[in-house]
């Protein structure tokens, strides 16, 4: 379980440098430490909750990494490090037809379907993307079994 916990929690983490989109005719990839780049001290104080859940998924699976690595896997860490993206696509997926009115799309896009959704940006999804999506599932799941485990 530790060895999970430990190569799913770099993936998170390590997902923060590698690119996850390549929009058409946009310029650059897109990475969160990209797009975030200085800005990080003011998007922890002055940004909205959606910004601590998402930078404190990467905390909290770096601090399950460093747990596991110890000796002492962490649920708790592991747990909320899985959670972090659940929390926000749920939150993002219940205001989707809002959201999509605030990008000003010049096409009729259902971000509720998420089939549509995805052959829209598909071919633009990087590894990155996959690399924190597939690490907060294994950190769930791990996060989930070492909680009901004890019982």
């Amino acid at each position: 379980m530790r060895l999970f916990i430990i190569l799913a929690g770099l993936a998170m983490v390590g997902s923060y440098f590698v690119p996850w989109l390549e929009p058409p005719f946009a310029g650059p990839e897109l990475s969160p430490s990209s797009l975030i780049g200085d800005n990080l001290q003011q998007m922890i104080t002055e940004g909205p909750w959606q910004n601590w859940v998402f930078l404190g998924g990467f905390a909290a699976a770096g601090l399950a990494v460093i747990t596991a690595l110890v000796g002492r896997g962490s649920a708790l860490f592991t747990f909320l490090a899985g959670l972090s993206p659940v929390v926000l696509i749920v939150y993002f997926r219940t205001r989707a037809e809002e959201l999509t009115s605030d990008i000003g799309l010049p096409f009729a896009v259902d971000f509720q379907d998420v089939g549509q959704a995805y052959e829209l940006v598909g071919d633009f999804i990087r590894a990155g993307l996959y690399m924190y999506l597939g690490g907060a599932f294994i950190l769930l799941l791990a996060g989930l079994a070492m909680t009901v485990g004890r019982n």
